[in-house]
């Protein structure tokens, strides 16, 4: 290793740890060669990940590294404050595959789904395998049960697939050449660069965008050659379910949740009650809901605790904050608008992404500070379980449906028994409430003594979140720069 005024140089890669204690101990970092990286991002939760996080800010501190982003969002604004010297923002490139590629996919799928036994995915493959041509079909490819007859099968498909797809992006690749392709959202619809690095064999990472991804989605309609994933239940399922290697899958933990760890660059709590309107001495319960497509009952839910709230249920003077999803819809929770006592909070500016939803670091900073500064957060089955785990915040979730009882098949209790979601019940780490008056006791509960679970808490914060030590999104960048040094 040979050192330039604050730029580190490492010509030989020696070992995955010696580069990272390299890198880490200099704030330039200089790759021995030109290299050039594609990160593709479809999503605003992708964007949130990579280029709200010290990811993007690794990278742009690297010298003989260009880097080129394909963004869904690539206008004058976005550019200015995501392109550098070395960073370059171009519009997402989509591909919209024939009907033949999407039915090979879909059946690749539905055969996938017969070798692993994942209630999510198998709950929405179940219609489409009912239909007669698809039974016959399926028949012909495998063989009910049988492991081998499976693969042989999914890899027949995805070589029919590959006769169907044409030599994708070559602009882009002519272009600029890349030495690797980081891509952040492997489930899109419209893949396009992702499989023109796949056709030209062109070394590629994929960020696994979500915890619950390698259990609900599915085979990826594009496998890349190594993947990042948030924690060591991820690996394994990687391994398992997707024919990874162990040394193909690096865990670095879920970067958006860096900022948890140092509270010092929080807002005050009497700054944050009075930013949002609240009242510094009532106790603050926070819903946060899903996606109306999920959970299209969740105005009740917010109805619910409101109405406990002023009927005096609890026995400390309580407020409501409802946090919605970026991909909720607001008309239901119109009617609470100017509600005294109860206040919405609607996350981030609207984008043209597949999620609608161009967040900022400002949204990133007041979602840590609403789950910080709240003394129950109450959702269904939801990532912010692990959210507020990762601040210590008591967690109630509610496994019921709203006013209305709805049979398993079509209620939200299934969601628990979904395989990622397991994973987090089975740490005790929160309560379960199966009921109203249920919800009101375990909210009272913790309003009463906070650190009621705070062992599972920890539990989750270790399964889930590996290390929160500030540190995942510059492992991720790291991981990067160790395969561009491996990359020819």
């Amino acid at each position: 290793m040979q050192s330039y005024g604050n730029c580190t140089t490492v010509p030989e890669l020696k070992s995955p740890v010696e580069f990272r204690e390299a890198v880490s101990k200099s704030q330039k970092i200089r790759l021995p060669g030109p290299k050039t990286l594609f990160i593709v991002l479809d999503s605003g939760t992708a964007i949130r990940n990579i280029l709200r996080t010290d990811v993007i800010q690794v990278l742009r501190n690297c010298e003989n590294l260009r880097v080129v982003v394909f963004s869904p969002i690539a206008d004058t604004d976005f550019k200015k404050e995501i392109e550098s010297e070395n960073v370059i923002v171009e519009h997402a490139v989509k591909w919209r595959p024939p009907a033949a590629v999407k039915l090979l996919r879909s059946l690749k799928k539905d055969i996938w789904s017969e070798k692993h036994e994942l209630v999510r995915f198998k709950e929405k493959r179940q219609a489409r395998k009912s239909q007669l041509l698809r039974k016959l079909v399926l028949g012909l490819l495998t063989t009910r049960g049988n492991p081998e007859a499976i693969d042989h099968a999914v890899r027949k498909l995805e070589s029919w697939e590959a006769r169907f797809t044409p030599l994708l992006a070559k602009e882009h690749f002519d272009k600029y050449k890349p030495d690797l392709v980081f891509c952040t959202t492997l489930y899109a619809k419209d893949l396009c660069v992702e499989l023109g690095a796949k056709q030209r064999k062109i070394p590629n990472v994929a960020f696994i965008l979500s915890w619950d991804n390698p259990t609900t989605k599915g085979p990826f309609p594009v496998k890349p050659d190594r993947a990042i994933v948030w924690n060591g239940i991820m690996k394994n399922e990687l391994t398992e379910y997707h024919d990874f290697r162990p040394d193909q899958v690096f865990i670095s933990g879920p970067p958006q949740f860096d900022i948890y760890t140092d509270h010092s660059k929080f807002i005050s709590r009497e700054e944050f009650f009075k930013r949002w309107g609240l009242d510094p001495a009532k106790k603050l319960i926070t819903y946060t809901t899903g996606s109306s497509g999920m959970l299209p009952f969740e105005d009740e839910m917010v109805e619910i605790i409101y109405s406990k709230i002023k009927a005096g249920a609890f026995r400390q003077p309580s407020q409501l904050l409802a946090r919605l999803h970026p991909k909720d819809n607001y008309k239901p929770y119109q009617r609470f608008e100017n509600t005294p006592g109860l206040v919405l909070q609607l996350p981030g500016r609207r984008g043209n992404t597949n999620d609608s939803w161009n967040p900022t670091r400002e949204d990133m900073y007041g979602l840590a500070e609403t789950l910080f500064y709240s003394d129950v957060v109450v959702n269904i089955a939801s990532t912010i379980t692990i959210d507020a785990a990762a601040v210590d915040t008591p967690i109630v979730n509610a496994a019921f449906d709203g006013f209305s009882e709805k049979p398993y098949e079509k209620s939200c209790r299934r969601y628990y028994d979904f395989n990622h979601y397991k994973n987090v019940v089975n740490t005790g780490g929160f309560k379960l409430s199966r009921n109203a008056d249920e919800l009101v006791q375990h909210i009272q509960s913790y309003l009463d003594d906070p650190s009621q679970e705070s062992a599972g808490r920890a539990r989750i914060r270790e399964e889930q979140c590996y290390k929160l030590d500030g540190k995942c999104a510059e492992r991720i960048a790291y991981y990067l720069l160790e395969g561009l040094q491996k990359s020819s």
